[in-house]
């Protein structure tokens, strides 16, 4: 193994845990032949960059999402993929998780009949920091509500047709917006509502339900009580402070997965095409609030 971070002591530190060299470029990195395969989890402008350089170098390629900062990116590292004939997984954990798993088999089973809703709740119990317009304004729908976005068009089995979106900052000044709702409309008539927040407070905070012809599935949620109240700095059981500790499981699922296909080379479960729509999808969600109309997927 081998580690590339731009920061030296954090690379220093990872390399030492891991056992692995600690190399000054990423480029010395892909360059070694005992690399087979790359994981790309370096700040989403680099994605792109880093994704390509594994790839020309003929390594299998794992990028957190998003893929790329624009789907023209996007496209870049798919054609780039497909040419070297190397396998690209895009990093959506979610789809490892045990609970959305098993909802995605019941709902698929059909046994609750076809699928109307989906209602998707994403608060991350922290904020990002800095002077207003210093972080990209669709960066909520790229960064957070993309994970409910993919989560929606994977459980319903279907392709969006039509997105309205509202982006808002409450509270206190914030680098972008802090509060993202997300309309889709699937080809099938199906509807999914997201919501994605920055800076809750109480709790990191995900929940989905989605709604059937003769039943309903929930992942996440509390007890059916009269009132509940949550205040910031209070513990409650079944609240996670992040999404380390929410998805730590899904983590390491999603990479026994991705390095277990390495050697078998099986498609992976999240191609870059899948990567490719959640980021058409996000994108999408930001001409809409911008035109406070329904716009169609480029």
């Amino acid at each position: 193994m081998a580690v590339f971070d731009a920061n030296d002591q954090i690379r220093e530190r990872v390399a030492g845990e891991l056992g692995a060299a600690s190399v000054s470029s990423v480029e010395a990195l892909v360059g070694r032949a005992y690399i087979h395969a790359a994981l790309v989890v370096s700040p989403a402008p680099y994605h792109e960059d880093h994704a390509l350089a594994a790839v020309r170098a003929g390594k299998d390629v794992f990028v957190e999402k998003p893929i790329a900062t624009s789907l023209d990116g996007a496209d870049r590292v798919i054609a780039a993929a497909r040419e070297a004939g190397v396998r690209l997984q895009v990093g959506f954990q979610r789809r490892y998780d045990a609970p959305y798993a098993e909802a995605r088999k019941i709902v698929a089973s059909g046994t609750l009949g076809t699928a109307l809703f989906y209602r998707g709740i994403n608060r991350d119990r922290e904020a990002p920091t800095g002077a207003p317009g210093s972080l990209a304004t669709n960066d909520i729908l790229t960064e957070s509500a993309i994970h409910d976005l993919d989560g929606a068009r994977w459980m319903m089995a279907d392709e969006v047709a039509g997105v309205r979106a509202s982006l808002a900052t409450i509270g206190d000044a914030a680098p972008a917006p802090n509060v993202a709702m997300v309309e889709l409309r699937f080809m099938r008539g199906a509807i999914a509502h997201v919501e994605a927040m920055r800076g809750a407070r109480y709790g990191y905070d995900i929940r989905s339900e989605i709604m059937c012809e003769r039943g309903a599935v929930f992942v996440g949620g509390f007890a059916q009580t009269i009132l509940t109240v949550m205040r910031g700095g209070e513990r409650r059981e079944g609240l996670y402070p992040g999404f380390l500790e929410r998805y730590a499981d899904a983590y390491l699922a999603e990479m026994r997965d991705f390095v277990a296909g390495v050697p078998e080379r099986r498609p992976p479960a999240v191609s870059g095409e899948d990567g490719r729509t959640a980021l058409a999808i996000a994108l999408a969600a930001g001409r809409a609030a911008v035109a406070d109309a329904e716009v169609a997927l480029e």
